[in-house]
């Protein structure tokens, strides 16, 4: 009996919990810093530099207050710049990151100053161009960059809200698979297929309503 009256009231705290949460939403933007892709084939490393580029989209999350622990979800456009051998390549994506988000409630300043830690997948979709040809790159005879349709990478981050309304966040986004590839053939016409593999520093900021 001690039991079964345990557990109701473990599912009734537990039932409370929605109510008691906080939803939130708002428009959040940043810049993507994307690291050198790793490739595979010697002859395409020196030709191909990390991309910078920005996002931009609506967010929203639900925190439950005592626990601090909660859910966010984005959806974002964003763009990036790649630059092959001085040959710039524009890509364009709808991303979809969630998060679990575990936010830090500190004593007297909670109002003013209130960490948090994230992690979890993003999802990712190209709505630009698949692929680009480039010509005149070192050692290669052709080379055409071929960017994945869909790919899955997993973001870890920090980050703070001030004044429970302005929230600035740093995120390392690790991809979990080839974000693209590269078929180039060599001078000696030996013709090779890299597979591109690109992780990307973010920091961006939200702001939420």
């Amino acid at each position: 009996m001690k039991r079964f009256f345990g557990l109701l009231a473990f599912l009734c705290l537990f039932a409370s919990m929605p109510a008691a949460a906080q939803f939130n939403f708002g428009i959040k933007g940043g810049v993507n810093l994307s690291e050198r892709p790793t490739l595979n084939i010697e002859e395409f490393k020196s030709n191909i530099k990390g991309s910078t580029g920005w996002y931009v989209g609506p967010t929203a999350k639900f925190i439950i207050p005592v626990v601090g622990l909660g859910f966010e979800a984005n959806v974002l456009y964003s763009q990036t710049n790649i630059e092959i051998e001085g040959q710039n390549m524009q890509t364009q994506s709808i991303d979809v990151p969630l998060y679990l988000r575990y936010e830090l409630s500190l004593p007297v300043v909670n109002n003013y100053v209130e960490p948090f830690i994230a992690i979890g997948p993003q999802f990712g979709w190209n709505i630009g161009e698949k692929s680009i040809t480039l010509e005149n790159i070192a050692d290669l005879a052709s080379c055409e960059y071929n960017i994945k349709d869909s790919n899955i990478s997993l973001n870890f981050g920090i980050g703070v809200i001030l004044f429970d309304h302005l929230q600035i966040h740093g995120n390392y986004n690790l991809a979990l698979g080839k974000t693209a590839d590269i078929t180039g053939t060599i001078l000696n016409l030996r013709k090779e297929i890299t597979e591109v593999k690109t992780n990307t520093w973010q920091v961006s900021l939200a702001y939420i309503f």
